[in-house]
């Protein structure tokens, strides 16, 4: 009985750890921004922990746990979401003619513009998705690259589904801790496998 409940409770954790991280990654159609990401990691954590004291009933599990749901959180809670104008505002403004897709990328950032090395990076792009046909939801891959003088990381990647219009992705992204000190640009490639568009940011590490 004791391990029926046992169970029962660990899916609710689970269930409320996910669904709340789901809720912060998805795009919607207000104007106020979602974070990516609820609980984020320190919460995933925790839920994790207790999810492990309840199965297993003893240290290792909970710690066990904890390093499962940190990363959940982790992963799941780094983007921050907004959209900023519905279709039928970002149509107006680029006095869209219906004919064929439209992807632009309005404004970037990276903030601060100067962060030590295995620093967080607050990198935001403002992109405006539009089709003929009205009701699509439009399929966008975004990713940064940082670019340094004789080498590239990969920052971050994700697939987003969304609804036509502007939104704005910011996404917070680790440097490397070996990253040598010098001038670098961030550049975010944003895509809806046709169209392809960029913007390059420059910032320093020191």
């Amino acid at each position: 009985m004791k391990k029926c409940i046992r169970k029962n409770a660990v899916f609710a954790l689970i269930v409320l750890l996910v669904g709340s991280q789901t809720a912060g990654c998805v795009t919607t159609s207000s104007p106020s921004a979602e974070r990516g990401g609820l609980f984020g990691a320190g919460t995933g954590a925790a839920v994790g922990a207790i999810a492990g004291q309840l199965i297993g009933g003893n240290t290792k599990a909970t710690l066990i746990g904890a390093a499962i749901g940190a990363v959940v959180g982790g992963l799941v809670g780094s983007y921050i979401d907004q959209q900023n104008a519905t279709r039928a505002e970002a149509a107006k403004k680029y006095q869209y003619d219906e004919k064929a897709a439209k992807l632009e990328v309005e404004s970037a950032s990276a903030t601060p513009e100067r962060v030590a090395p295995g620093a967080t990076l607050d990198s935001s792009v403002q992109y405006t998705t539009l089709s003929p046909n009205k009701a699509q939801q439009i399929a966008i891959t975004e990713r940064r690259v940082l670019l340094g003088e004789q080498e590239s990381f990969d920052l971050s990647e994700r697939k987003v589904m969304r609804e036509q219009g502007t939104h704005t992705s910011t996404a917070k992204v680790n440097l490397p801790k070996d990253l040598p000190k010098g001038n670098y640009t961030l550049v975010t490639t944003i895509t809806d496998g046709q169209i392809i568009k960029t913007s390059k940011i420059p910032f320093a590490v020191g």
